[in-house]
């Protein structure tokens, strides 16, 4: 019982480790991105500013010269900026969509308003939160896709107008210095998270070695604890069959075999001696303590008669061990032995009394 505690307590202490270094593992992998994440947030809020300042230039140059008209801030100022499909200017009068990106674009979107063309939920908020003469910023979905726009609210001719300019995150995080700044980060982030795993799992294999340890010592301890035990019972039964320089009565005689028979012990061989003098049999005693082994039980049943036992003995051995104690005088009477687990100890002994007693008669 104390064994299946100790190990069940073992296997709970290296199910909860492992558990626990899984779940930090999980955390710092989630806090790793989440790190990533806020740097690349930082990233687009500093190169954001820097498009401010770009959105802030243009309006400058717009403002240099008064009373251009529409075409002409399209033609001379806007179609010359730098644009692509992942960057481009957006122009506004009032509500209508005045430019996009180029003259092709624009002619698609020839109609529409500039809250039409900025449908998203963060492209509307980022519409209305524009002010005049101040340029701001903000990252808005559209189209399934990222962009940083900066955008202001400027007054031209008495009319309003809205100029952004809107650059997807791709150009900015796909950059090769920062697109390599990146990959480091998560190597090493990936790194590090697989050295602590690999770690945890080579401590929790060294602590498995130590519970295999610790489990085959437990059970050589109780194998030992077993051997202890039976040894004592074996001494005790020795001691308590031990015949060497005893006699006892044969009223004890039916006893020592139940005792036996619980033990189911065999060979066992009962032997009745019968000596014609009483020297004779304390003679044949005397030799016996010198001969006879702790195995041989003796009883006496009257003044010249013996019952002897022999445990672990055959009926043959038995027979053989009286010989060399024999004198004149001595005749064994009567023999009984059970040789094999296939008899009964009890049975063979009492038909053994039944036939002694015949002896006696």
């Amino acid at each position: 019982m104390k064994r299946k505690k100790l190990m069940s307590k073992i296997f709970l202490n290296y199910k909860v480790t492992s558990i626990t270094v899984i779940l930090f593992v999980l955390i710092m992998a989630v806090l790793g991105k989440n790190q990533i994440s806020a740097y690349e947030e930082s990233v687009l809020s500093i190169y954001a500013d820097q498009q401010d300042a770009y959105v802030q230039l243009v309006l400058d140059q717009i403002n240099v010269v008064g009373n251009r008209s529409d075409e002409e801030i399209i033609t001379k100022i806007l179609s010359s900026l730098d644009t692509s499909n992942r960057k481009y200017w957006t122009l506004s009068k009032d509500q209508a969509l005045l430019f996009v990106k180029d003259i092709t674009e624009t002619n698609r979107y020839k109609g529409f308003t500039a809250s039409t063309f900025f449908a998203s939920d963060s492209a509307s908020e980022f519409l209305q939160k524009l002010a005049v003469n101040q340029v701001n910023h903000e990252i808005i979905d559209m189209d399934r896709e990222k962009y940083v726009a900066s955008g202001v609210i400027f007054e031209y001719n008495g009319s309003q107008y809205k100029i952004c300019l809107l650059t997807n995150e791709t150009v900015i995080l796909d950059n090769n210095i920062f697109l390599s700044s990146k990959i480091g980060l998560y190597i090493y982030i990936i790194a590090m998270l697989c050295i602590l795993l690999l770690v945890a799992m080579i401590l929790n294999g060294l602590l498995d070695i130590r519970n295999k340890k610790i489990d085959g010592l437990v059970k050589k301890t109780e194998d030992l604890n077993r051997i202890v035990e039976s040894l004592e019972e074996k001494i005790k039964a020795y001691d308590y069959y031990h015949t060497r320089f005893h006699v006892f009565h044969e009223k004890l005689l039916e006893v020592f075999v139940k005792k036996l028979a619980r033990r189911d012990i065999y060979p066992v061989a009962f032997l009745q001696i019968r000596f014609k003098k009483p020297e004779q049999r304390l003679n044949f005693l005397e030799r016996g303590n010198l001969l006879l082994d702790e195995k041989v039980i003796r009883f006496s049943r009257e003044e010249n008669v013996l019952i002897l036992i022999f445990v672990q003995y055959p009926q043959e051995d038995a027979l053989k061990a009286v010989e060399k104690l024999q004198t004149d005088g001595v005749i064994v009477e009567k023999t009984a032995s059970r040789e094999d687990e296939m008899q009964s100890l009890l049975e063979v002994y009492r038909k053994f009394r039944e036939e002694t007693s015949d002896c006696q008669d």
